[in-house]
């Protein structure tokens, strides 16, 4: 009998190698904590302010999830959109479409300004129907987003070969056709964003771990590292799934889950679209340099992946990859994976993510200190704009562009949530 999954492991600090050249000023501005998507898009952000952020990140910037995603921005958001769309709107917000398109906006603008872009391609996403389950889940999300002012369409068979031939249509019943939707490179991503921020002032330093927050008379002072102590006016923690360990009080929702991604050698041109199935638990895409990049399949991993903090490959989940790449596309079939890997994303337990004032035990803000965490698997989607708002946060003391009161952490502490997402995270409609 399978054991249940660990939906709260006990917290763990990030893994490292520290860097015995790496320097820490005694006091920043602000401080950021993690170097993914999040962490730069905020730190590029804040040092177009003229904050001149320090951002300290234990790893290689990208090392984490943000390096570990076939780079899809997909606005829908997958089997999230309805439940999130909810308390956007209970919070008093329109749609949470007002912050992914803004998103998937705001990264069409970064490649025209970073230098050497991010390889944005605007393709669209196809979202496969590979058995009933997946017909109806697409339907019902079509129609929900459709509603919200997505722009989505279903697809008969017949619309499918006409738009992506590269389909075997005996194994698909239709599909859900999103045009806007787009895929990047996302480490380049996270490294022409830093390199923006220090082109503004901003210093990145990597190879410190983040011990603890420091406080005195209830403000977050700076922060306490592995390679001393750093004061500052204020700290965002951009610490994905590790975040429990500095913030203890939110490990009751917020979850670890394992995702691997492999990749093959470079084919020729093959995919016309990014492509989902499965209430997005499995994606793929095409690079511009030919290589094909799948993911998911966390129904072959021990425990699904979920609670886990190992980023170490299963053996048990390339293959169904594998299978999958080649069924529903046959020219793809014989193309060999050179390289597997895996990466942690951070859950929350009611799907949508924890933005904004880092809030403490009993829920009230704590000065000083903010909060980026719970993307729940949609960094893309969300990581552009939230580092607009929560740089608009910090320096001006409001975001302006969009509210964050739909994101607030608060709502994440003194209650143990049920994970809205066990249910469609099983896998097992990809695996029949």
């Amino acid at each position: 009998m399978t054991a249940a999954p660990r939906l709260d492991p006990p917290a763990e600090p990030i893994a490292f190698h520290p860097s015995p050249a790496a320097e820490l000023p005694p006091s920043a501005p602000v401080v950021v904590v993690g170097a993914g998507m999040l962490g730069a898009s905020a730190a590029y952000r804040l040092a177009v302010a003229g904050m001149r952020p320090l951002v300290i990140e234990a790893n290689a910037p990208a090392s984490g999830a943000s390096g570990r995603l076939a780079g899809m921005a997909l606005a829908g958001l997958g089997g999230h959109f309805e439940r999130v769309t909810r308390l956007v709107q209970a919070s008093g917000g329109r749609s949470i479409l007002d912050y992914t398109t803004r998103s998937l906006d705001l990264l069409e603008e970064l490649d025209g300004e970073l230098p050497g872009g991010v390889a944005w391609d605007r393709i669209g996403s196809i979202d496969l129907f590979l058995n009933e389950a997946d017909e109806s889940h697409g339907r019902r999300a079509a129609a929900a987003q459709a509603a919200e002012g997505l722009d989505v369409r279903l697809l008969r068979p017949d619309e499918i070969r006409a738009l992506a031939p590269e389909v075997a249509l005996t194994e698909v019943r239709g599909a859900k056709w999103a045009p806007r939707d787009g895929q990047l490179h996302p480490i380049r991503l996270v490294y022409a964003l830093l390199e923006a921020a220090r082109a503004r002032g901003a210093q990145v330093v990597t190879g410190v771990r983040v011990e603890r927050l420091l406080a005195h008379s209830g403000s977050v002072t700076g922060i306490a590292t592995s390679h001393g102590e750093v004061s500052a006016g204020a700290v965002l923690l951009a610490t994905n799934a590790w975040s429990p360990w500095l913030v203890p009080h939110i490990a009751d929702n917020l979850t670890p889950i394992r995702e691997h991604v492999c990749v093959t050698e470079p084919l020729p041109p093959l995919l016309t679209h990014a492509y989902e199935t499965n209430q997005c638990n499995e994606y793929w895409r095409q690079l511009r340099t030919g290589e094909l990049l799948i993911g998911g399949f966390t129904a072959s991993d021990e425990g699904m992946g979920i609670g886990s903090y190992s980023m170490a490959v299963r053996p048990a989940v390339p293959p169904p990859l594998a299978a999958l790449l080649g069924r529903i596309h046959p020219a793809a079939r014989d193309a060999r994976f050179v390289r597997c890997w895996a990466g942690l994303l951070d859950f929350a337990s009611l799907e949508i993510p924890m933005i904004g004032r880092l809030p403490s035990a009993d829920g009230t803000p704590i000065p000083g200190g903010y909060l980026a965490c719970g993307l729940t698997g949609h960094g893309l989607p969300y990581a552009p704009i939230m580092g607009l708002l929560l740089a608009e946060l910090i320096s001006s003391g409001e975001a302006h562009t969009l509210s964050l009161a739909p994101f607030d952490p608060a709502r994440y502490v003194g209650t143990r949530h049920q994970p809205t997402w066990l249910g469609a995270f099983s896998g097992e409609a990809a695996a029949t």
